[in-house]
């Protein structure tokens, strides 16, 4: 019996290593689910070789707005504030960026920051886009500002809304570190399995509750926000953003914008502070704050219509 101890050992050790490659994973074709949706001017197309979901209004018109969502949201956060801006004669385009919304869930794509802007120019180009104001929303906000300094000729106006810009290096190295190895086959799978089994509906639905400010009188359900969890790949998706987020950091002082720049936030947020706004009136020169009352992180779904004024009255 004794002989048999190490044998033993060695063969539990290793099936407990591979036990995440055993669970399999599970969840919704995202481009399948868009189909429970009847979601007007709603699209698929491929941009890079990946697959993608945008909404597009007015494509005849030569003024853009281009909207990108926050992390964990989706195009379709914006349907409340589409057609209204549509209305005003502009064409009004919204984009799943990559790993998001009703996007492909791939686990071999760069998902970093640098990589979104990269896909969002080939969106541009492939759409003809031209004199774009560009709104960025929470860490869309990052993605926009980020794209602006690289490609500063394409946007005419720069709006930022509750805005999650980045930055700052992370000078934790073992944070860093951390976060980079998660992308290594074996640990991917165990981060998999524990994201699997945490992140559930119910806490799903509590962190975007968080969000807003009053829960009664805004609608927050599908399609407007898309569950992340549902779909087929979205651990794949989470461990590789976190992953490659060291990359994410602004490269330029956002004091060096120089084309106008929008500031919209509301006055309730709790995920990204209204301070962070006051900050970024005061380095970017000529900028514009408007901050609205009893909203929280999600302005363009709690007070739409109010949104939509600010947008079109200072752009």
């Amino acid at each position: 019996m004794r002989n048999l101890i190490k044998p033993i050992f060695y063969i539990s050790l290793f099936a407990l290593l591979l036990s995440p490659f055993f669970i399999g994973d599970s969840g919704l074709e995202p481009e399948e689910y868009a189909l429970n949706f009847e979601i007007e001017n709603g699209n698929f197309l491929e941009i890079d070789g990946y697959k993608t979901f945008y909404i597009d209004f007015n494509s005849e018109s030569e003024n853009t707005i281009l909207l990108l969502h926050g992390f964990g949201g989706s195009a379709t956060n914006w349907l409340k504030t589409i057609p209204l801006l549509a209305d005003e004669g502009y064409r009004v385009v919204a984009v799943d960026l990559k790993g998001f919304g009703f996007s492909e869930k791939r686990v071999d794509v760069d998902y970093s920051h640098p990589s979104q802007i990269e896909f969002l120019d080939s969106f541009v180009e492939q759409l003809e886009l031209r004199n774009i104001t560009l709104v960025g929303h929470s860490m869309g906000g990052n993605v926009a500002t980020m794209y602006y300094q690289k490609y500063p000729e394409k946007i005419e106006t720069l709006v930022l809304v509750s805005a999650a810009l980045m930055e700052q290096k992370d000078v934790d190295r073992l944070r860093t570190n951390a976060l980079k190895i998660l992308d290594y086959p074996i640990l991917r799978e165990y981060a998999r399995i524990i994201l699997k089994f945490s992140l559930n509906d119910g806490r799903v639905n509590d962190l975007l509750n968080s969000a807003v400010y009053d829960l009664e009188n805004t609608n927050i359900q599908e399609p407007f926000f898309l569950n992340p969890t549902l779909f087929l790949g979205w651990e794949y998706v989470a461990i590789k953003m976190s992953s490659s987020s060291y990359r994410n950091v602004l490269q330029k002082d956002v004091a060096d914008i120089e084309i106008p720049v929008l500031i919209i936030w509301g006055e309730e947020d709790t995920w990204v502070s209204v301070t962070k706004s006051n900050s970024l009136e005061r380095r970017i020169e000529g900028a514009q704050l408007k901050i609205l009352e009893s909203v929280g992180h999600l302005p363009m779904l709690e007070s739409p219509i109010k949104f939509k004024d600010i947008l079109i009255n200072n752009i």
